[in-house]
């Protein structure tokens, strides 16, 4: 039995289509970031709100499933899928004890170049300040110094690459949504990129336990404020290159402020002759 010749099928120009943009005139895509177990209340709901694309699933105890509603009513909408789980599920799906009941796993935030953050700079107008960090490693101490940053609108924290840690899903925690206003940068070069930040109109100020007073000193529209860990403080190299080393005075009945508390003082000092000069045009 002779079968018919199956007819061929003309091509499809809208599949043409694509294929060819899809090779050629598609942008180049970001690279698949890490997939990261944020959690804390704070923490998740600010990522929601900053980068909702970036959310993959939604992890909640059935406590939290009130407060959460408009979260879960998106997530619903947009196919998101989540799970009303038992509090010692999180516990272990977190290895945290401080998740706060809730729980999101999401890509990991786009880092920034030390080429973007001066290309920024430069197009910004009016007070600026920058922490940088040397050796601060310690999670609760990097989330809270972020948190603190971005409560005065401080947008980078910058440090030597392999010396300044990412944000961890327990900074993010402790930082209470402020890792999502707050990037950080490594830098490569460290007296080099320190030098073009001068070079941009930056006063690099350096923190110790002995040092100029806080509070007799007259800080510069463009500031970048050196913090170093606790115990060892801000390196020799970096405190020899800084243009003043700062010290807060205090009653001398202990040795120092940890180093998130000090970085507090001396960002709202910072922050306070700041505004007074940009809205005054002079200091009192």
């Amino acid at each position: 039995m002779n079968q018919r010749p199956k007819k061929k099928l003309a091509p499809n120009p809208y599949t043409q289509v694509r294929a060819r943009n899809k090779s050629h005139d598609r942008a180049p895509e970001r690279p698949t970031a890490r997939e990261i177990k944020y959690y804390g209340t704070a923490a998740c709901l600010e990522i929601w709100k900053r980068r909702p694309a970036d959310v993959i699933r939604i992890y909640i105890t059935e406590e939290r499933v009130k407060q959460f509603g408009p979260m879960l009513k998106w997530a619903a909408a947009n196919r998101k899928a989540y799970h009303v789980v038992e509090d010692l599920d999180l516990e272990k799906l977190t290895e945290a004890t401080h998740h706060q009941g809730v729980c999101v796993l999401a890509h990991e935030k786009e880092s920034v170049s030390v080429v973007q953050l001066k290309n920024a700079l430069k197009n910004t107008k009016g007070p600026v300040s920058i922490a940088y960090l040397d050796g601060v490693e310690n999670p609760h101490n990097l989330g809270a110094i972020v948190r603190t940053c971005a409560h005065f609108g401080v947008r980078y924290v910058v440090g030597e690459r392999g010396r300044l840690p990412a944000m961890s899903p327990s900074a993010c925690r402790v930082a209470e949504g402020g890792a999502e206003h707050v990037d950080l940068v490594a830098v490569s070069n460290r007296d080099k990129d320190l030098q073009q930040l001068r070079d941009l109109g930056f006063a690099i100020v350096a923190t110790a336990a002995t040092g100029d007073s806080l509070y007799r000193h007259r800080f510069a529209e463009r500031t970048l404020v050196v913090m170093g860990a606790e115990g060892s403080g801000v390196s020799r190299s970096l405190s020899q290159n800084a243009d003043v080393v700062l010290a807060i005075p205090g009653s001398g009945d202990v040795e120092s402020l940890n180093v998130s508390v000090a970085f507090g003082v001396v960002l709202s000092e910072c922050r306070r002759q700041q505004m007074e000069l940009s809205s005054t045009g002079k200091r009192r």
